[in-house]
């Protein structure tokens, strides 16, 4: 009984961060109130409170699940232990591609950056930060290997990780190149991966010479 009580509840939960999800892609996150957020999952709205304690931390199971960054929380340990041996270069090269890929193919992405951007919130903030902390514990394999080394890897990754959000979103949104770069084109985007790598190539080789 209790381990069917146990499926219900989490059944419920899928449910309503479903409905959080499809209302905010929807409406945006002005849109975000208990009442259509429960109607739309089939329950009642004193489930939101009871399982989730606002509706705030409803969406915020959904930024966990969305979020590239954030999906990762659970693997930082393993994606640590796996990456000692290069100091994080091929878990940089592998990380970033896959950003590239998951920011290009998910439109619950691309909508959640462009609402932290254009709606600037306390949640958005938190959001924000909570990706840092992540970003942290990453980049504390590589940090050992750059120290006195004149190369500032951190300012590197700092422009690429916004470039590749702008460089999805100028092409989902405007359908337009970006330095005669298209990558609504299979070719183009292979490129720009291919890329990436030669970059975080060519730090590690100018910080080991």
């Amino acid at each position: 009984m209790e381990t069917l009580h146990k499926k219900d509840k989490e059944g419920t939960k899928k449910k309503l961060i479903q409905a959080a999800g499809e209302i905010f892609m929807a409406k945006g996150y002005q849109g975000l109130k208990a009442a259509p957020i429960a109607y739309l999952a089939g329950v009642s709205k004193t489930l939101i409170y009871r399982y989730f304690g606002t509706v705030e931390e409803l969406f915020k199971a959904y930024l966990a699940q969305k979020d590239f960054w954030l999906s990762m929380e659970g693997q930082v340990e393993e994606l640590l232990d796996a990456s000692r041996h290069d100091f994080g270069k091929q878990l940089a090269q592998q990380v970033l591609e896959a950003q590239i890929a998951y920011f290009y193919q998910n439109k619950e992405m691309q909508e959640i950056m462009r609402w932290q951007i254009a709606e600037p919130n306390q949640l958005a903030i938190t959001l924000a930060n909570s990706r840092e902390l992540l970003g942290e514990e990453l980049l504390s394999l590589s940090d050992p290997y750059f120290k006195d080394s004149g190369v500032n890897f951190r300012a590197l990754l700092a422009v690429i990780v916004p470039g590749i959000y702008y460089l999805v979103l100028n092409a989902k949104v405007n359908g337009s190149t970006f330095c005669g770069i298209n990558i609504n084109k299979r070719e183009d985007m292979e490129e720009v991966q291919k890329a990436v790598k030669q970059v975080i190539d060519w730090c590690y080789e100018k910080a080991d010479s």
